[in-house]
């Protein structure tokens, strides 16, 4: 399945304020890769997946996948801008997208931080937190970061 998520998964160039696809269930958006974005794109994800219908506790892990994500491609590379997505699909699972303009490594490693490490735990919370992630060669040399998220209904 991850394959196939790579293979469908496009972010689009050009998206300034954002859209939502109610009947998709999907919102994109295109923020300044600051430092005070990691916060709009956490308020972003806030908003928008309990609006879908996940439970508070999706809505957390979402937040902190997103913020994870795009503090590393802020972090990590040298983009100007960084275009996130979020999709849902039937409140049984939920994709988070993170695309940067490149600049910075080949791909997003996990690394084991130490207990004195201020920093290298991210993509260890997002492995945690997901059923899959992984990543792609995005547009213009940049790389794209995904990950999904199963929900169980009860």
């Amino acid at each position: 399945m991850a394959v196939a998520l790579r293979q469908r998964s496009t972010m689009a160039h050009h998206l300034d304020a954002g859209s939502v696809d109610s009947a998709l269930r999907q919102e994109r958006f295109q923020l300044p890769a600051r430092g005070t974005s990691v916060a709009v794109a956490r308020h972003r994800v806030r908003s928008r997946v309990p609006e879908w219908g996940f439970r508070e506790d999706v809505c957390d892990a979402a937040e902190l996948v997103m913020s994870e994500l795009f503090t590393n491609a802020l972090v990590h590379t040298g983009s100007e801008q960084i275009l996130c997505l979020l999709r849902a699909h039937e409140r049984r699972m939920l994709y988070v997208e993170v695309a940067d303009q490149g600049g910075g490594p080949a791909v997003p490693t996990p690394r084991v931080a130490g207990l004195e490490d201020e920093s290298g735990r991210g993509l260890a919370l997002v492995r945690a937190l997901v059923d899959a992630w992984g990543d792609r060669p995005g547009l213009n040399g940049g790389r794209v970061v995904w990950a999904q998220m199963s929900v169980a209904v009860g």
